[in-house]
């Protein structure tokens, strides 16, 4: 028999006094007389625990090969071919349409880790669980065939929000918790549809494991071709925000947060640039987000079941299976990158996020609820970043973004036996230039100018993680002066990677 570890007594206020305790394995709610089930236990950052185990999360909508609802017309299905799917990089297919599984993919591509979307139903939150549900679950025999890689389940999607659907919600957390401990639990939201006063509400009541949202910012009526980075950031730093709240909104049980990535031709005719893209990638791992998914993988032509492809698709040509696009190449890049800086951004947690003015004729201005960045109190004294042209310097230079990251310890169900030293500083930086006239993100490159005062530091030493092989690599200084140690690296338009000092 399996010995439960207790680690936490916490006491929760909610109108009474109740007494949590979390365990380490599953949480320990008990149904009472009617079915419902009574709380008691909440297990601490959840989060934590099942992205160090599962991996930073890139997913991808994928329909099911028996996509359809009953009585009613569903989503636009296909036929997957396993040699697409392999290009992709993604690191599992969010099923999004009954029966919510595809036995077929896991016979090509067995112990592969998969979400769901629109759960329990393939539909939006309509009811609650059912007392049959409360006791046995709603997962099928299929799809418990592959719970051991099952990482997120998200229920319904895009609800109004109400009083009604909050409590549905958190009735499903329940159930899912008690009978499937190693999940993430979480709904989907748009910037707008719930105010943020409601987005803390549910977070409070509901207690999600991470929030998310989608928003499809770039399409054919944008007038500004650097558009992107500052109307992202203030949604990502939005989600942010409430997600470190957390649960009893103190910071004391703060959740994870992430988003969607616009993976389809906007308004039927734009498509989105390279930098456009790798911004969706590198702003949500600066501000701290460990969940990104693919909306999505291929799109038909309509709705009520199986439907040719149209060049709605980005990954493929003309929507066409087994001809990928320049996007399936760049998805797959970008996938790489940021799965390289993985292992690291899963065992740390945000804890700052700092804006940095470009020159003003390519600076889309300070967001509303992004702080300028302020050397005080870090170790980075000055930064700024210019075009790299023709292998020279521009006198210009775009917008960057900083996040700043600390160890998550193991009290917070982190693993800080992987870093080497836990002093360490670790910073993100991202270039925030995206622009819908460069069809390449090498032509927005900025050469990043970066001094850091290392004097607290004993080695006075600067690590990147090379995105390209997930390598730490020290970086040698170009100048260094009783004011700092000078560094310059390049990061293409979107682009960004993790620092660290020790």
């Amino acid at each position: 028999m399996t010995q439960k570890v207790w680690k936490y007594l916490v006491l929760f206020l909610t109108g009474s006094l109740f007494l949590f305790v979390g365990c380490s394995e599953k949480e320990n709610n008990k149904k009472d007389d009617n079915g419902s089930i009574e709380e008691i236990s909440a297990e601490r950052f959840r989060s934590n625990r099942i992205f160090i185990k599962h991996g930073l999360q890139i997913q991808c909508w994928l329909a099911t090969d028996n996509f359809k609802l009953a009585g009613e017309a569903g989503q636009p299905a296909y036929v997957m071919q396993p040699s697409d799917w392999a290009l992709t990089g993604f690191t599992g297919p969010t099923f999004y349409g009954p029966p919510l599984v595809n036995t077929s993919f896991f016979k090509h591509f067995p112990g592969n880790q998969w979400a769901i979307a629109k759960a329990p139903h393939g539909d939006q939150i309509k009811v609650g669980p059912t007392d049959h549900e409360k006791q046995s679950g709603f997962l099928s025999d299929d799809q418990k065939t592959y719970l051991d890689k099952l990482v997120t389940i998200c229920f319904g999607d895009e609800e109004v929000y109400s009083d009604t659907n909050l409590y549905f919600l958190k009735d499903w957390y329940l159930t899912a918790r008690k009978h499937y401990p190693d999940a993430l639990l979480h709904n989907n939201q748009y910037p707008g549809l719930w105010s943020t006063s409601n987005l803390r509400k549910y977070v409070k009541v509901a207690l999600p494991d991470l929030i998310t949202y989608d928003r499809y910012y770039f399409h054919t009526s944008d007038n500004d071709d650097y558009i992107g980075a500052r109307d992202m950031s203030q949604h990502l730093k939005t989600y942010r925000d409430v997600a470190l709240e957390g649960w009893d909104g103190n910071k004391k049980e703060y959740i994870a947060f992430g988003q969607y990535i616009q993976g389809f031709v906007n308004q039927g005719t734009y498509k989105l640039t390279e930098s456009q893209l790798r911004l969706y990638y590198f702003m949500t791992l600066t501000f701290g987000g460990k969940w990104l998914n693919w909306f999505r993988y291929l799109q038909g032509d309509g709705y009520g079941g199986a439907t040719a492809p149209t060049p709605w698709s980005l990954l493929f040509e003309n929507g066409i299976p087994g001809r990928p696009s320049i996007y399936m190449t760049w998805a797959n890049q970008c996938n790489k990158e940021c799965l390289n800086l993985g292992d690291y951004l899963v065992r740390l947690k945000t804890s700052d996020v700092r804006y940095v003015a470009g020159t003003s004729r390519y600076s889309e201005g300070q967001p509303d609820n992004v702080d300028v960045f302020n050397p005080a109190g870090s170790c980075i004294k000055q930064i700024c970043g210019r075009f790299f042209i023709d292998g020279l310097e521009a006198d210009d230079g775009a917008d960057l973004y900083l996040g700043y990251f600390d160890i998550i310890p193991k009290e917070e169900q982190g693993d800080p036996s992987f870093f080497r030293k836990q002093n360490a500083d670790f910073f993100m930086v991202t270039n925030g230039m995206a622009s819908k006239l460069e069809q390449e993100a090498t032509a927005l490159s900025q050469m990043v100018t970066l001094t850091l005062d290392l004097s607290d530091f004993d080695n006075q030493k600067l690590y990147w993680v090379n995105t390209e092989t997930g390598e730490k690599e020290e970086l040698e200084a170009v100048n260094r002066t009783e004011e700092g140690s000078t560094y310059k690296f390049l990061l293409k338009g979107g682009t960004g990677t993790l620092f660290i000092v020790e």
